[in-house]
């Protein structure tokens, strides 16, 4: 043969195991079904092409993938209260590993940088629990850590640096910041323990994301959505990993006539007694990974806010609002920032958007069925 024809078809081959091989698969919990749905992304056309449901468990809800992108790890928010592992198989599928117990219902499940422990914050129990990992990738029984956070810990997060780690407390108004020693999987407080997040009292501080990269000015940021207060504070890192409030910025769509929330009951998302105007319940919170925008969900109205970002100094923007799926509780963005997939927990469909780069306006690109209770939707690169 050919060198030269040789060397194009190998090349060729190389190109087409390489696009093969590569995949974005979306799962999303299901509540009120038990189930976690899985979908392939199909950037070029763009579209949702199902792959299966697995069952995990009923109130099945926070989600998160290792950093090797070989297991999913799913909250189960019904007794006895638990967390679902599964083997991700090179086609999508979901393969059960185990379920390990957890100290509480925990509401938002995250892994440090390494993905060595689980990171798990009970809205109901009022602490948070760090679980080792084992090599196998399940989640050790034993907790290395039970810490009682104060009222309502709603998300926990490491930073990117994996040395500092911070939960939201809902019911105190607080952004609680600790030291992480990523050897052990243990916090010490930092000095100060916390910072209040409010403009004024019960903001209810919820979901958080840190900015994917510094700004012009050197700094962090880190934005926490308020569920009640319809805001978005922006905050940031000082290098011992303490915060600082740097401004507060409305999220709710100017077209909302809206008025300030309570916080839910324990038992559920339940409707609050009947009041004036609608309620503010904000819900979930993400940045595409070049930082450029930012995206929020208010689940009374069903709209889906997006935001420019400052790169000087992460100052954030108002863009627009577009209606979403019914009671919108968790969103997820692609690794390549051109899609964005959201869930509605009254709704039993998802919508994927586009996002145009240049302006981050979102476009509606289809709806897929899935199961009830839809609340959460995480994306796995492959």
């Amino acid at each position: 043969m050919n060198k030269n024809l040789y060397a194009g078809t190998l090349l060729s081959l190389m190109t087409l195991a390489g696009t093969a091989q590569a995949q974005t698969l979306i799962y999303v919990s299901n509540a009120d079904s038990g189930t976690v749905t899985g979908y392939q992304l199909d950037k070029n056309k763009p579209a949702l092409q199902p792959i299966g449901t697995f069952p995990a468990g009923a109130k099945a809800m926070s989600s998160v993938v290792s950093p090797d992108k070989k297991m999913l790890y799913v909250s189960v928010r019904s007794k006895p209260y638990s967390v679902a592992a599964f083997h991700i198989q090179p086609d999508g599928q979901l393969v059960k590993a185990g379920q390990t117990p957890l100290p509480e219902s925990m509401a938002y499940l995250s892994l440090d940088k390494q993905g060595h422990y689980l990171l798990s914050a009970s809205y109901g129990g009022d602490l948070f629990s760090i679980n080792r990992i084992n090599k196998e990738g399940l989640v050790e029984a034993e907790p290395v850590q039970v810490v009682h956070t104060g009222k309502r810990a709603h998300a926990i997060q490491v930073d990117p640096t994996n040395h500092f780690l911070y939960v939201t407390l809902l019911g105190a108004d607080q952004l609680l910041q600790y030291r992480f020693d990523a050897a052990t999987g243990k916090v010490t407080p930092n000095d100060p323990p916390f910072v209040n997040i409010q403009d004024e009292a019960a903001t209810g501080p919820r979901h958080f994301a840190f900015a994917p990269a510094l700004d012009k000015q050197g700094k962090r940021n880190l934005y926490i959505l308020t569920e009640m207060a319809g805001n978005i504070s922006r905050l940031t890192v000082n290098a011992n990993g303490t915060t600082t409030p740097a401004e507060v910025v409305n999220s709710v769509s100017p077209k909302e006539e809206m008025q300030r929330g309570e916080a839910r009951p324990l038992t559920g998302d339940d409707d609050l007694p009947p009041s004036q105007k609608p309620r503010i319940w904000q819900a979930d919170i993400h940045l595409t990974p070049d930082g450029r925008f930012l995206y929020s969900t208010e689940r009374t109205s069903s709209t889906l806010s997006a935001f420019s970002v400052d790169p000087n100094n992460g100052h954030l923007t108002y863009l627009s609002s577009v209606k979403t799926e019914r009671q919108p509780r968790g969103f997820a963005i692609d690794n390549s920032g051109r899609f964005l997939i959201e869930s509605g927990q009254k709704s039993t469909q998802l919508s994927l958007y586009t996002i145009n780069t240049s302006t981050g306006a979102l476009t509606l690109a289809g709806q897929y069925p899935t199961d009830k209770g839809a609340n959460w939707v995480t994306v796995v690169e492959k």
